[in-house]
């Protein structure tokens, strides 16, 4: 096949280029190596939570406050999570309140786990 134009030629190279490139890439599979975590608690006026625990990448880390509203509901975008994780709620005015577990999937369908 003979590409009539330089234009032509360049937009086929970029196709192809594009082309090879995303046939390279690894899939993106949602909810396949840990879970983000929501909170719905219709209990006692907590203020906050923090969370500690093994991330998608095997590291134990320690999350920043996740605000809770009137409703009980917070989350926390961009931490992913998975096995045992230790959720400590506190009240509005930093005294702890108490402390539970919640046992997030590996692998799920979706992103999100709500502890």
């Amino acid at each position: 096949m003979r590409i009539p134009t330089r234009i032509g030629r360049i937009a086929v190279g970029a196709a192809v280029t594009v082309a090879a490139a995303t046939a390279a890439a690894p899939p993106a599979v949602a909810g396949s190596n840990g879970q983000q975590i929501a909170f719905n608690y219709s209990g006692p006026a907590y203020g906050f939570v923090y969370l500690e625990g093994y991330n998608q990448s095997g590291d134990w880390v320690y999350s920043p406050s996740i605000p809770l509203d009137s409703s009980g509901y917070g989350q926390l975008y961009g931490w992913w999570w998975r096995g045992f994780v230790t959720v400590n709620f506190y009240y509005s005015n930093g005294t702890w309140a108490r402390g539970s577990t919640c046992n997030v999937p590996i692998d799920q369908w979706g992103d999100w786990t709500y502890c």
